[in-house]
This record gives C-alpha cells, structure tokens and sequence, in this order.
C-alpha cells in the first residue's frame, strides 16, 4: 500500500501538539495546524488563512516576525530552536522555541517558509520559580544572602563609578528566643513574616531587605547622601521593631550595625563583617545601634635594602 505524503501532512497539521505554519512570500499564512488555530481562537483553520501576524498578534509583534521572516526568505538561511515570547490579550507571557526554514519548489527557487512553534510555559515557569527559589529566603520572601551579595556588588560598581556612598544596616534580634522557646517556632515565623512586611514597607524600592540568618536580617541603603541618613535610619527602624512588628508585647528589640561604603570596606565581604561587628558591639552595650569603625589605613610595605 503506497503512503501518500498528502496523508502525513493531514496527520501533522492535525494532530500534533505543536503549532505549524506555512507562508508565503508575503509572509501570509497559506496553511495552519489545528493546534495554532485552536490557540488564535479560530475552530475552522482555513479562517486564518491570507491573514499575516500583524492581523493575528498585533503591529509591534507582527512586524517584528515579518521581519524575521523575510529575512529567512531572502538569505536561505533556517533558524533552529530560538526563543520568542508574545504577551497575550490577557497580559501573560507567551515562551515558545520555534524553528524556521525556506520552503523551495521543485526549481530550487524560495516561493514561502514553514515554522514550526513548540511551548515552552511549563519549563520557564518551573526555571523562574527555581530561580526565585534560589535567591530568595523561602519564609519571609525577602532577599537571601546570595541576592544580596549580589547587589551588594551592584552597589559598589555603581557607586565607585558614580562617587557615591551607601550603607548596610545589619540587624539581630534580642529576645526573639523566647518567641520560640515559651509560644512556638510557628509564632516565632509568623513574627518574622511580620517583621519582614515592617522592614520593607519602609525602605525604598532601590534598597535591598535580605534575611541572611535565623533572626539575622541586612539592609542595603542604596545612594544615601550621608553618613548621618544611615544612623537616623537604623534608629527608625529599631523603634518600628519594637513598637511596630508586635505592638501588644514590645518584648523584641534590635541591635543594628551600620557600616558605610568606602569608609569601612570596599568589598562586599568586608561591609559585611563591619556591619556584622558594629551589631556584636552595639549587642554588648545595649544599644540600639553602632558605627562600625572605620577600616585602618593600609600601611606601606617596608623594603629591606638587598646587601651588595
């Protein structure tokens, strides 16, 4: 029994689960599958054919693919599994891979192209919730200590280049042990919820609010003015910890340490340990919040004469 290519083609533009199309030289759609007309709305996939992208999807993304296209009609040239994405009418995005190639007559001569469109949501919707997962804290949805190095080193680039200065607020909670130890480890998340939702109603949307520990949190103020900002700052947000998280109890204070970019680090790391001091010190001293010290200056290396 002979197999006519007209019967796989059938098959294809039926059944699978992919969207396939062919043009012609003026990028109109000569044939669809059932699967693409199906997503366009369409339930007869004959209703699509003569219309071209910027009918189907809009002027900006229509013109975007002609574009594409032609040039895939012009230079011979396929194009394998590439990205494209198309914001629907209802505002979500569309990830597909699609493949494009030259469609020849028998002459050799390009008379249109075939596409072939494979949906990808699924996958980037499980990479993008990985990726937050990976930089994000899983309790509070604040920044995670790898988020924040990363702006941290943002931070520097930016302000090097600019001259500018900003501030890690680094802050550790006193008392919070007895949230767990007298009412629970759920009260003592729902508490930390609460003074995550705290912290960031109150900083800027250029900041960072991160937890990096158990009760441990860090503040990066992005381009503040001056020293002075910090402080006043850090002890606005000791009074929102103790007032604002828990207003019934008031049983929770903070030790804050503020360290300033350049005067004590010029590394992500080091901010960090000077914040992470100034936190212990200002912990030992029952304060509300320390200065780090400034970082002493490099001394220069002595040379030894070399004896003749």
């Amino acid at each position: 029994m002979e197999i006519k290519d007209a019967w796989i083609l059938h098959a294809l533009m039926e059944n699978t689960a992919d969207s396939i199309y062919v043009k012609d030289r003026q990028c109109c759609l000569w044939r669809v599958s059932k699967k693409m007309s199906m997503d366009l709305g369409y339930s007869d996939p004959s209703e699509i054919y003569g219309k071209t992208d910027i009918e189907l999807f809009g002027e900006e993304y229509g013109r975007q693919t002609i574009e594409d296209d032609m040039n895939i009609m012009e230079t011979g040239q396929s194009k394998t599994a590439f990205l494209e994405t198309y914001t629907t009418s209802s505002g979500e995005t569309n990830w597909t891979l699609t493949t494009k190639m030259p469609l020849r007559n028998d002459e050799g001569e390009i008379i249109g192209l075939i596409g072939i469109t494979h949906e990808i949501n699924e996958i980037k919707k499980a990479e993008i919730e990985y990726q937050y997962l990976a930089t994000h804290d899983t309790l509070t949805a604040l920044a995670n200590r790898s988020l924040l190095m990363e702006r941290i080193h943002q931070a520097i680039f930016f302000a090097k280049t600019n001259n500018r200065i900003f501030a890690l607020l680094f802050i550790d909670l006193n008392g919070f042990k007895l949230i767990n130890d007298t009412v629970g480890h759920a009260q003592g998340d729902r508490y930390l919820q609460k003074l995550a939702e705290v912290l960031t109603q109150n900083v800027r949307q250029s900041d960072t609010v991160a937890r990096i520990g158990g009760d441990e949190f860090v503040i990066l103020l992005n381009q503040i003015s001056q020293v002075e900002n910090a402080l006043i700052i850090a002890e606005k947000f000791s009074d929102r910890i103790c007032h604002k998280v828990d207003p019934t109890a008031n049983t929770i204070t903070a030790a804050i340490g503020v360290a300033i970019f350049p005067n004590h680090g010029e590394s992500a790391e080091e901010l960090l340990k000077a914040a992470d001091k100034a936190m212990y010190k200002a912990k030992q001293q029952s304060l509300a919040f320390q200065l780090a010290e400034k970082k002493p200056p490099i001394s220069p290396k002595l040379h030894k004469k070399t004896p003749r």
